[in-house]
């Protein structure tokens, strides 16, 4: 993609995710999209070297995430979870993203010339480590109301990549609500069937 279509996805994207978010009707819900257009989520990337790697990949994960969650929620009727549910954990179960990456530079041979050039690469610079998606409970909270079901959704949404010492707590949230099952089979889907990556 040139620079101009990275920049006209993103602000796609953009307005897209806030006509989505203005639908719920929880206070504070106004300031937190203040926040998220004042911070980088519509333009971050989702990873450094996984999915979603490049500028505004953040953003479309989310929006990935979110139509795959609702497509799961209409599915799972009996687990109960509403649209306002679907959107706030879709949408921002990766809150903990946000101001977690920062572009650098690095030497990497070019193929064709032989010669080594600098290219430009994304790395974390957590300067808040509460973790994932315990800091995105955090940064959802001090801007609307969270169900417990939301949090548990979020807190485990990351399942079995969490480290091994955190599987006993996601079981816990897993067994707590069938939302954190559903976000996180939406998340891996969103993330390895309809997402790529670049190799910087």
């Amino acid at each position: 993609m040139t620079e101009l279509e990275i920049r006209a996805k993103v602000e796609t994207n953009k307005k897209e995710i806030i006509s989505i978010l203005e639908t719920v009707k929880r206070p504070g819900m106004d300031r937190l999209i203040e926040w998220l257009c004042k911070h980088d989520y519509f333009t971050a990337p989702a990873s450094t070297m996984y999915h979603s790697n490049y500028e505004g990949g953040l953003a479309q994960h989310s929006l990935n995430v979110y139509r795959v969650l609702k497509d799961k929620a209409e599915y799972y009727t009996d687990l109960n979870m509403p649209l306002e549910s679907v959107i706030i954990c879709g949408l921002l179960h990766d809150l903990c993203k946000v101001n977690f990456y920062v572009t650098s530079t690095r030497n990497k041979k070019n193929e064709i010339t032989g010669r080594w050039e600098q290219v430009p690469f994304y790395k974390v610079d957590d300067q808040v480590p509460l973790g994932h998606g315990e800091k995105s409970i955090i940064i959802l909270s001090s801007f609307i109301n969270l169900t417990l079901d939301e949090m548990y959704a979020i807190r485990a949404h990351m399942g079995g990549y969490e480290p091994k010492e955190n599987w006993n707590t996601v079981s816990g949230c897993w067994t707590k609500s069938k939302w954190g099952v559903l976000l996180h089979t939406a998340d891996l889907e969103a993330s390895y069937l309809y997402e790529t990556h670049i190799e910087y």
